[in-house]
């Protein structure tokens, strides 16, 4: 785990055995941990690995917020809650009711990963619909002595989102800002079917800059 600043890390979960593939943030307080984009069910021993390493447990965490709900950064939610499910978990509307009943969902990854997908992803539990916060961009948070503001950014999904943080200037931006692979890190842009948007995608990275995070 990498500390960013003080009470915020993060943590490469080693998606399929690689890293600077997916990542978990990890905001810390003495009230307990929130965790943005928890990553695939696969990852789960990792994830929970690095946060007993440092202390923390999956007992501790108190809210998982969420980018958006593809496979590689939603998957392990249901998971989770069913070890604590005392977890509030922050999505978008469109993504919703994609999490509390996910067979659309895991239909159309599956067109993508065919055999793959439980190999590459594991389980995907569906979310009891009580612990589901309902986001639709333009909300303030207060999550574990923060306080984040969120904005609706589609164009890689059309229920994604990003988090603002103000105290520390850090801006979680799920697939939005792409990726960066390989030795030279060149940035490539995310584009799995089947609701890409290109215009708005370029309209979500200007909403990301003009934070200037």
């Amino acid at each position: 785990m990498r500390s960013i600043t003080k009470g915020l890390s993060y943590t490469d979960v080693q998606f399929a055995g690689h890293s600077r593939f997916v990542a978990t943030a990890v905001f810390q307080s003495t009230g307990g941990i929130a965790l943005i984009d928890p990553g695939p069910s696969s990852c789960l021993g990792t994830l929970r690995s690095s946060l007993n390493k440092h202390g923390m447990n999956i007992t501790d965490v108190r809210a998982v917020l969420l980018t958006h709900i593809h496979l590689d950064h939603a998957g392990a939610t249901g998971s989770l809650l069913r070890e604590n499910p005392k977890i509030a978990v922050y999505v978008h509307e469109k993504g919703a009711s994609h999490l509390i009943s996910p067979d659309k969902l895991l239909a159309s990854a599956g067109r993508l990963y065919g055999s793959d997908i439980d190999r590459l992803f594991g389980e995907f539990l569906p979310v009891p619909k009580e612990n589901i916060q309902i986001l639709t961009g333009g909300e303030r948070i207060d999550i574990v002595d923060r306080q984040l503001e969120v904005a609706y950014v589609p164009g890689h999904a059309s229920h994604h989102v990003a988090y603002f943080d103000s105290s520390s200037g850090v801006a979680f931006v799920g697939d939005t800002a792409g990726m960066r692979l390989g030795k030279a890190l060149f940035i490539v842009p995310p584009t799995p079917p089947p609701d890409i948007n290109i215009e708005e995608w370029v309209q979500s990275v200007e909403t990301i800059r003009s934070r200037r995070p």
